[in-house]
């Protein structure tokens, strides 16, 4: 039987491609805020028109057998349609607690097992400093309700949470505006954990039964390498975690999706394995950034293929068939300037572990950090059979390949 899914908000090549090789159909539901061009089994409208929205969604109401969106901005509007069509959904007040972190961290604090850091949401200095005399430094401030490390900043004593929270609120409408335009600012203060980073990606069913991964992603960030900045730099396949850090993860993870009432959903989940046990970042309703590519690279796994069944109130079905290493490495430059180019460029094109280099800056822009609102300038995956010849090209690339600015 041919189904049909209705994209939310924006899609992506690789989406369009699962749909169609399942023998589906797909329509998109064009954000045209961000771009107005008509094409092919697209209809373009203003998502901050809520009766037009309405009224576009009402029409498709006996075409469309699954609603799918894979950009955190359209989570919520996407369990808003798929409700108003009567199709599997994830509940709407799961949906706006996977979009932002102050609900979501409220909701955990259900959990009989600790399973993420304090937190305060903040509108003034004032609240942050009480907070920090209440748990000391060093602590994290973070915007709510946005994506990518943006505007993440890790404050180590007094004067880096004011010098922080004083740059995070003068730039913070500007970024809302570029990445998150229905979105409002909000600030959350929170402990800083220590540990190593992972995630780990999973589904969860019509009966809000959680299936995750058993492939589990290590992460380095700015500041493990160096950099006075909290972006995510490697994501690694796969892990170095032990087999009990590994189920401890799983469960958490599980308790996580559990305490936020996820149903029909992707979950994308970051947790920080911490001396007292796996305490959770965050979970996203999707698939992770670029999980698509590193499991089937690593795991042979169809991670959109999954999610588009759970669309449809199918159970998850997860066959691991394979084990190989992958990696995924953001550049960022180490010191904010004029992008001159990537160092080792050429090198990195004749590695044999290379699968993709791009990048996503162009010559002459001003770049920055993450943690000021600016994107990555390349992407690097990496991925080999040979995990002997991946090691010797993952230490080119992390020795050698940087971002040059001037």
């Amino acid at each position: 039987m041919k189904n049909t899914f209705l994209i939310v908000g924006r899609s992506f090549s690789s989406l369009v491609k699962s749909i169609e090789d399942r023998g589906d159909d797909w329509i998109l539901l064009k954000d045209s805020n961000i771009n107005k061009a008509s094409r092919p089994n697209q209809i373009n409208v203003d998502f901050s028109n809520t009766e037009k929205l309405n009224a576009e969604v009402q029409k498709l109401k006996s075409e469309v057998d699954g609603v799918i969106a894979i950009y955190e901005n359209y989570i919520v509007v996407a369990s808003e349609i798929a409700e108003m069509l009567g199709l599997p959904a994830q509940p709407l007040e799961s949906a706006r607690a996977c979009t932002d972190k102050e609900l979501m961290r409220t909701k955990f604090l259900t959990s009989k097992t600790p399973i993420s850091p304090d937190f305060k949401n903040i509108s003034n200095i004032d609240e942050a400093l009480l907070f920090a005399e209440k748990y000391g430094y060093p602590l994290i401030l973070k915007p709510a309700n946005l994506a990518k490390s943006l505007l993440v900043l890790k404050c180590s004593n007094q004067h880096e949470l004011k010098t922080n929270y004083r740059s995070m609120t003068n730039q913070i409408n500007k970024v809302y505006e570029k990445h998150a335009p229905r979105q409002q600012p909000k600030i959350i203060i929170e402990e800083f954990m220590e540990g190593s980073i992972h995630s780990v990606d999973g589904f969860i069913d019509s009966q809000g039964k959680p299936t995750i991964l058993p492939e589990i992603v290590d992460y380095q960030t700015g500041y493990d390498i160096g950099y006075d900045d909290n972006f995510h730099y490697s994501r690694i396949l796969p892990t170095n975690l032990n087999q009990e850090q590994q189920a401890s993860v799983i469960q958490t993870a599980k308790l996580g999706c559990n305490a936020l009432g996820m149903k029909n959903s992707a979950a994308h989940i970051e947790i920080i394995m911490t001396k007292k046990g796996p305490r959770i970042v965050e979970i996203g309703a999707r698939n992770g950034g670029y999980r698509e590519r590193m499991h089937k690279l690593a795991n042979d796994i169809e991670l959109l293929d999954i999610q588009l069944d759970i669309k449809l109130g199918k159970s998850p079905n997860i066959n691991v068939l394979s084990h190989s290493p992958v990696a995924v490495l953001e550049l960022f430059p180490k010191k904010a300037g004029i992008f001159s180019g990537i160092d080792h460029e050429k090198e990195v094109h004749n590695l044999s572990s290379l699968i993709y280099f791009k990048t996503k800056q162009k010559l002459g822009d001003y770049v920055g950090k993450a943690g000021d609102g600016y994107k990555m300038c390349a992407i690097i995956i990496l991925h080999n059979p040979d995990p002997k010849q991946f090691k010797k090209d993952l230490d080119f690339v992390n020795k050698k390949v940087k971002v040059i600015t001037k």
